[in-house]
């Protein structure tokens, strides 16, 4: 979903990070001329813009780095003028194929001026301690140190996603199934293609009714990716018996792919059920708590460790 903070500046960023030939850890650093600092590659949300697709988007624009988002790590805040705060949300990031499905569905992105960036480096952990100019900024490094240490670094995502808003059923007299999205479900789908492409999706997968395939869409169509309907996630079928959608999840959620699955808000709890399944005492608390879960059109986003 996109976010929402009062009158603060939302920005966002990564911590792109390797396995150097020694299987020590490295994190990708930028320096900013302008004021003479070692950071995080970030920057400012664009209108219309998500937080995951604005963190991609930047650290395509300062790096050159074509990146899929993994976990989520410390926000930051802090003060800016004027009585207003700014917000940094940032995520654990590894490089992947400029080839690859989801990268077809980003926005194109202009390089980052000299002025702006005029050097990277890929940096050991303990050179990125000395380095990286502002203390706060160590918060997210030391996040990703331990969840590296903890094997809890490399995951994959799977993104449930409820349709976009609908035309109200009082007012529609075809088949439910054909029920499609209204203009400004249109709109959400099309910044949902920014958000499910910033997670390097590579499959979709949607109740067969309209108005889920509808949401979706704009990401497969631009991805270049069908998207394979399954009869189980309809509300009617779930409606009848809960076990085949929950069965349908978790075979999903089991294969080894970045994935979107787009369902009903009655669905929910059967498929919110099944993640909290799954929790560890990490995680436990993470998943929303009350129905429905999601609003329309919004998106919950699992990190999946295999194994």
């Amino acid at each position: 979903m996109k976010s929402s903070n009062g009158d603060a500046q939302l920005a966002a960023g990564a911590l792109v990070w390797r396995v150097a030939d020694g299987g020590g850890l490295e994190v990708l650093a930028v320096h900013r001329p302008r004021y003479d600092d070692w950071s995080w590659p970030k920057g400012k949300l664009d209108p219309g813009e998500t937080l995951p697709a604005c963190a991609v988007r930047e650290v395509a624009e300062e790096t050159g780095q074509i990146i899929k988002l993994g976990i989520p790590l410390p926000t930051l805040r802090y003060p800016i003028g004027g009585g207003r705060m700014k917000v940094v949300r940032y995520w654990a990031a590894e490089a992947m194929s400029k080839d690859a499905p989801a990268v077809a569905a980003r926005d194109k992105v202009k390089p980052a001026s000299k002025h702006e960036i005029d050097e990277m480096r890929w940096l050991p952990i303990e050179d990125a301690r000395h380095l990286i100019s502002f203390h706060d900024d160590l918060r997210p490094l030391e996040r990703l140190v331990e969840a590296f240490e903890q094997g809890r670094l490399r995951t994959r995502t799977f993104v449930v996603v409820r349709h976009a808003r609908a035309r109200r059923r009082r007012g529609w007299e075809g088949p439910d199934q054909r029920r499609p999205i209204t203009s400004g479900g249109r709109e959400r789908a099309e910044e949902l293609r920014g958000l499910i492409a910033a997670y390097g999706v590579e499959r979709a997968s949607s109740s067969p009714a309209l108005r889920c395939i509808q949401t979706i869409n704009p990401f497969a169509q631009a991805a270049g990716i069908p998207v394979r309907g399954y009869p189980a996630l309809t509300e009617e079928s779930h409606a009848e018996d809960h076990e085949p959608t929950a069965a349908t999840i978790r075979k999903l959620l089991g294969k080894h792919r970045n994935r979107v699955v787009c369902v009903h808000r009655p669905t929910l709890p059967t498929i919110v059920k099944v993640l909290r399944s799954h929790l560890t005492t990490r995680t436990r608390g993470a998943l929303p708590r009350t129905n429905p879960f999601l609003p329309a059109g919004g998106a919950l986003v699992a990190h999946v460790i295999d194994g």
